[in-house]
């Protein structure tokens, strides 16, 4: 089938593209820079690792899920670039927090308040982005956007395993007259606070004007909910295969502890492999997916994005079961790179998916709906399952590579078919939608 083009985006585009990266980078560094300092924050605390497992990504997701699709209606109404601006000041200042807790209620408390700030940011980017390009050409920005995963992930475990050890190497104590001294409370206020430096540009910044749109141009929250009733068949199918892989990514909030556990690395070594890790294969992984749902799309394959999900789940599925049981750390990382490879493209196509299939109106609600859904399930039940397998199953803190390996299994295989049986419906609501807008380009 002959490919069909539309108009190149201007460069203004592509900087708006490049800024909400950078806060993207900043934000995933904040979220997972606990997942770093597991072992310290547990043993200073006194925590095992259920309670360990409830003040991460669960703690996060409380008011992330909880205010998400309050910003995400917001994101459908209001100027898009401030409140951005208004959630990096909240996250950055909730970060530098965590390094005056002294409980786990505190440190519960501080994470909801990150939560609270980044639940603010990809409703509002992926609705910038699906403004500034055409539906041809969005897959690649989607999937730049989507690097910050990768590249926040892995600077939070590269420069904060440095950061980290050189702290505890040298025993400088940069903020003792604030009455810090612990090295894993001064990480968190040195990554917590270089964000705020973002505030001023996206006040700053041009808002685009809205596009895409087949309805009321501020719908109501009743329009909404019929919205997503009467596309249940498309969203259901597409919010799992969205959970798989945030389920994995949450799961991996007991990377670093198994490493040290299970095949004896150090924290600092385990950090920077596996940020490297992280790093090289998450790129690769994003910019793949964003290019195969962009490629097959104008190729005529209306689910392309949703088929590119369905793939990477494919390949991930057994890839990521294996690892955890592999005899040494170094085939654990064989086979961790590939599955990261796709899950990255599969995580990627998965926002470009639901633009795809939604209606300008509505893309801040659903993708707010989408964390919600996609992101919650994943950071509740990513580190809990893994931690309630371990303590009460098992009974073993070196049992964690079984518990982790089950526990991606099982969830996958469920998310697995019901994403199969939604493709189908999903290219024909995009059809649908294209017929309604009439094909608008940049």
């Amino acid at each position: 089938m002959t490919e069909t083009r539309s108009a190149a985006p201007a460069p203004h585009a592509w900087a708006v593209v490049v800024v909400l990266l950078v806060a993207y980078v900043l934000s995933f560094i904040d979220r997972q820079i606990l997942s770093l300092l597991i072992e310290p924050v547990r043993r200073d605390l006194g925590l095992s690792d259920f309670q360990m497992a409830w003040v991460g990504p669960p703690a996060f997701a409380t008011f992330f899920l909880l205010f998400g699709l309050v910003f995400g209606r917001l994101a459908d109404r209001v100027r898009r670039t401030r409140l951005v601006a208004l959630g990096i000041f909240i996250w950055c200042v909730m970060t530098a927090a965590c390094a005056f807790v002294e409980s786990a209620v505190g440190m519960f408390i501080a994470r909801m308040g990150v939560g609270l700030g980044e639940a603010v940011l990809t409703p509002c980017a992926l609705s910038l982005i699906s403004d500034l390009f055409a539906r041809d050409r969005v897959g690649k920005p989607i999937g730049l956007y989507s690097m910050g995963v990768s590249l926040g992930s892995s600077l939070a475990f590269i420069l904060g395993g440095a950061l980290f050890a050189w702290l505890t190497a040298t025993g400088h104590d940069p903020f003792a007259s604030l009455g810090v001294t612990a090295p894993w409370r001064e990480t968190f206020l040195i990554v917590g606070l270089p964000g705020l430096l973002l505030v001023p540009v996206f006040l700053l910044m041009r808002e685009p004007p809205r596009r895409e749109r087949v309805g009321a141009a501020q719908p109501s929250l009743g329009e909404a909910a019929r919205f997503l009733g009467s596309q249940a068949r498309v969203f259901v199918p597409l919010f799992c295969g969205k959970a798989v892989f945030n389920f994995i990514a949450y799961a991996h909030f007991w990377i670093v502890p198994l490493f040290q556990r299970t095949w004896g690395w150090e924290l600092k070594s385990t950090g920077q492999v596996w940020g490297f890790t992280l790093l090289g294969s998450g790129l690769v992984g994003v910019m793949l997916g964003g290019w195969l749902s962009d490629r097959w799309y104008r190729a005529g394959r209306k689910d392309a994005a949703l088929r590119v999900v369905w793939w990477g789940l494919l390949l991930t599925l057994p890839l990521h079961a294996l690892a955890p049981l592999m005899p040494s750390g170094e085939l654990a990382l064989m086979l961790f790179v590939p599955a990261l490879i796709a899950a990255g493209a599969g995580s990627s196509a998965g926002s470009t998916a639901t633009m795809l299939a939604t209606p300008n109106e509505y893309r801040g609600q659903m993708t707010a709906l989408s964390l919600l859904i996609a992101s919650g399930l994943g950071q509740l039940l990513g580190p809990t399952s893994v931690a309630f397998t371990t303590d009460f199953v098992f009974r073993d803190p070196q049992a964690l590579r079984y518990s982790l390996a089950i526990a991606v299994l099982v969830f996958s295989l469920v998310a697995f078919a019901v994403l199969s049986w939604g493709l189908r419906h999903y290219r024909a609501a995009v059809e649908g939608l294209e017929a309604r807008v009439g094909g608008e380009r940049a």
